[in-house]
């Protein structure tokens, strides 16, 4: 299972790398915009994510805006 998540805190961000990588490779954004460009070139090289984790409350694209 391939997972990114995009969290700004780097706390929150280490125990779900822990926990998901156990399932599969997992990469890691701070921000909404470094996650919508990472889930753009994911797309552009037909290597997907299954499952993308993204913290709503985050500075500069907030993962609601991200999403759109």
């Amino acid at each position: 299972m391939r997972t990114l998540i995009v969290e700004d805190d780097p706390i929150s961000s280490k125990i779900l790398f822990n926990v998901l990588s156990r399932y599969g490779s997992c990469d890691v954004a701070a921000n909404g915009n470094v996650a919508v460009k990472v889930f753009q070139r994911s797309l552009e090289e037909t290597n997907p994510y299954h499952l993308i984790c993204m913290d709503i409350m985050m500075p500069e694209l907030n993962g609601q805006d991200a999403l759109r």
